[in-house]
């Protein structure tokens, strides 16, 4: 035990204007205002009644309030109320702040004090230092001639200076502002001085938010020229924050764009936007189209609200003000399109409901918006049962559909269906699966194309009626041998409906882009959308199979075709569903170790057995080496014009170095006709308590009009409370983002 037997606890209870004589103990100082109780716990305790002091030695314990003091010896002066403490003294505060010190001297209840040779933790175990230290008001710290830093020291040399620390003539950490001032500074790495900086404050580890410039970013582009990035955050409330950020180049003119952020308990929105007056290019060959700045900006909005426990809605917006400068700012725009989205959507027992619109923007040379489609409303209703006596559910989906466009095919849609399925066991070990359905469709278009004689058809109602089922058969084996279990399992299923039921005046928005593969097989309606229905009959059989291991591990696969009755069909050329037998699918995956994941996916000629289309993502080796690569191979097709052929390999290595260094090096290269790299880079990273800093290097070789490819050198160094310092030095285009790690 810390106390020895002779140790004395003495609870001295102040009172000012109470009943006199509650205890023995009981002292009443001469200070106004003081009805805080004293604990004192010592191993030796001596009271002189007449001077009005207590001398506690040995191992003091000095609570007040809810601060705490601990030393070798305290002198408390009960006419005074001054408490004096030395020898290895520390002050502990609710906070988590722990203040050390020689020699202390506090009063006002220790709120305002004197400490010599201060040392202090916060509350995130960073550390500051100094000669003296001054506390006034119970929440302002100052120092003199003190140093601060967040980082551990050296385990084996206490004394050596940390990875960082800030020197200042003057330190003050007001607690009521929760802000850290530094006064005369100066920063150090490794103890040797890089910058000096007059004045800095940042806020204290309590705080998460707090109104202020953060650190800029600036460097150079030949998109923009030499650029500087001044951001400034304001905390408009607990809930609600936005960031101004003004963007400087050289050679684009100036930018001002910003972020509002704002969250309620039944929601939350987010704004980015931005504006310029800068030159504009609309050519290939990177021309400008005007020597007049005009204005060019953006405008990004996403929210999610809860209108009820059942019901949410949801709004995106993405517009630009042209195809290429969000690329040219690097706010983004990468995608073939921006899409602009407001649903609401409704969750029941045993029911799903969602009511969506669309608005798009190209960002493909050459593609106008005049002819994107504005979807306005969509909705779809979608009901299934309870299993009946027979073990069978019912599915039902209702769907409305609004499609216009500036220049263009006019929809409206309505369409409703049912199917029932049930599963039934055979009488070999084998399962059964019989769904029946029918949907019905009613259309009222409006410019829909039909033929060379009739261009297009106007005001026009159409429909159809379509009823379809299947058949499924499973008949799995399985066995456990030594170490692992086997199965194989071919599967047949027949699919039936009537032929002819896509008609050229039922128009085609929704399911025009169709692409066969393993997920495909044994679906009743192979289309994606509404608009067109996968007629006539069919029969799918593919083979199915896997090796499991007893302690984890496993190899899948699965192959098959599908063969249409009828020698014509609904699919267009390049879709693998073209031809009366359709293409070989399949996909293979193989998981032997956690260490290892790889999944194969391919496209075969049914005739032949060329291949048409292999996909590989593999994923490996332990969390210190992981390995990712990706590869895609696209044939030409002679009956597709537009389809040419494509072979594209992306991979990624990171590789940990130490326990803090670490090393990746990411690209994506088309290896087909062009033999071009799309976009590389080797990014170094170093990770710890107190500071995260990374170097990379990045390459884009892709060209769009005054979006130019080149190569980009990124320095981003992240310093714990201080914030995150940017700096792109050199770059020969637009650059790409750094991926994370």
């Amino acid at each position: 035990m810390r106390r020895p037997t002779i140790a004395i606890a003495l609870l001295a209870v102040l009172h000012l204007g109470s009943a006199a004589g509650e205890a023995a103990t009981t002292l009443r100082p001469n200070v106004p205002n003081r009805d805080q109780p004293v604990l004192f716990v010592a191993d030796e305790i001596q009271e002189d009644q007449q001077l009005g002091l207590i001398v506690a030695k040995g191992h003091v314990e000095f609570s007040q309030r809810d601060q705490t003091l601990l030393a070798d010896m305290v002198t408390y002066n009960e006419k005074t109320d001054v408490v004096t403490a030395s020898g290895h003294v520390s002050l502990m505060d609710p906070s988590g702040q722990v203040v050390f010190g020689d020699y202390m001297e506090l009063s006002d209840d220790m709120r305002d004090g004197f400490i010599q040779n201060v040392r202090i933790l916060l509350s995130d175990r960073s550390r500051a230092a100094g000669n003296t230290g001054r506390r006034t008001n119970g929440n302002v710290t100052e120092i003199r001639r003190g140093v601060y830093s967040p980082c551990d020291l050296c385990a084996e040399d206490p004394t050596a200076a940390p990875l960082w620390q800030i020197k200042a003539a003057r330190m003050v950490h007001d607690q009521a502002r929760k802000v850290v001032e530094f006064y005369d500074a100066s920063m150090e790495i490794y103890g040797v001085p890089i910058a000096y900086i007059p004045y800095i404050s940042g806020p204290d580890p309590s705080v998460k938010r707090m109104t202020g410039f953060l650190a800029p970013a600036f460097g150079h582009s030949s998109s923009i020229g030499d650029f500087l990035k001044i951001p400034y955050f304001i905390v408009l409330d607990t809930d609600k924050d936005m960031t101004l950020e003004p963007i400087i180049t050289t050679d684009a003119g100036a930018v001002l764009s910003g972020q509002y952020r704002e969250r309620w308990g039944f929601g939350k929105l987010q704004i980015d936007a931005s504006g310029a007056y800068t030159n504009r290019t609309n050519a290939l060959n990177g021309q400008s189209i005007s020597p007049i700045d005009t204005f060019r900006g953006h405008f990004f909005a996403n929210g999610q609200f809860d209108l009820s426990d059942e019901w949410r809605t949801a709004l995106e917006i993405q517009r630009s003000s042209d195809q290429t400068y969000l690329r040219r700012f690097n706010f983004g725009g990468t995608e073939a399109f921006l899409q602009s989205r407001a649903y609401a959507e409704g969750f029941d027992d045993r029911s799903y409901t969602l009511i969506d619109s669309y608005l798009f923007q190209s960002m493909r040379f050459g593609v106008g918006d005049s002819t994107q489609p504005i979807v306005l409303p969509t909705a779809t209703y979608n009901w299934i049962s309870h299993p009946d006596s027979m073990g069978g559910r019912w599915d039902v989906t209702a769907n409305a559909f609004n499609l216009f466009r500036p220049d263009g095919t006019q929809i409206r849609r309505i369409s409703n269906g049912a199917k029932w399925d049930v599963p039934f066991n055979g009488a070999i070990g084998d399962r059964f699966t019989l769904t029946a359905g029918v949907r019905g469709d009613g259309y009222y278009s409006d410019g829909v194309p039909l033929s060379l004689s009739q261009p297009t058809a106007n005001n026009q109602f159409s429909g159809r009626l379509f009823p379809q089922a299947k058949l499924e058969w499973r008949y799995p084996w399985a066995r456990h041998g030594s170490g692992s279990s086997q199965m194989i399992e071919p599967i047949v299923a027949f699919i039936a409906a009537p032929n002819g039921e896509n008609p050229p005046a039922i128009p085609n928005e929704d399911s025009t882009d169709v692409e066969f593969d393993d997920s495909r097989l044994f679906v009743m309606d192979r289309f994606p959308g509404y608009d067109r229905v996968d007629s006539g009959q069919r029969v799918d059989y593919a083979l199915s199979g896997g090796i499991y291991g007893d302690h984890g591990g496993s190899t899948r696969f699965l192959v098959g075709e599908s063969y249409r009755i009828q020698k014509s069909g609904p699919f267009l050329p390049g879709s693998g569903l073209f031809t009366q037998r359709s293409d070989v699918v399949g996909r293979l995956s193989v998981s032997p170790q956690p260490y290892l994941d790889l999944i194969y996916r391919f496209r075969l000629d049914s005739r032949t057995l060329a291949s048409r289309r292999q996909e590989i993502d593999a994923t490996g080796g332990p969390q210190s080496f992981r390995v990712k690569l990706g590869f895609i191979d696209i044939a030409q097709d002679p009956l597709v014009p537009d389809l040419q052929k494509r072979r594209q390999i992306t991979g990624q290595a990171v590789a940990a170095l130490t326990q803090y260094w670490s090393v990746a090096v990411f690209g994506t290269r088309d290896i087909g006709t062009s033999s071009t790299t799309l976009n590389s880079g080797i990014a170094t990273t170093y990770r710890d308590e107190c500071v995260a800093f990374s170097a990379a290097v990045t390459h884009v070789g892709t060209r769009d009009r005054d979006v130019r490819p080149g190569t980009t050198i990124l320095f981003s160094v992240i310093f714990k409370n201080l914030g995150e310092v940017n700096l792109t030095p050199y770059s020969t285009g637009s650059g790409v983002p750094m991926p994370v790690f």
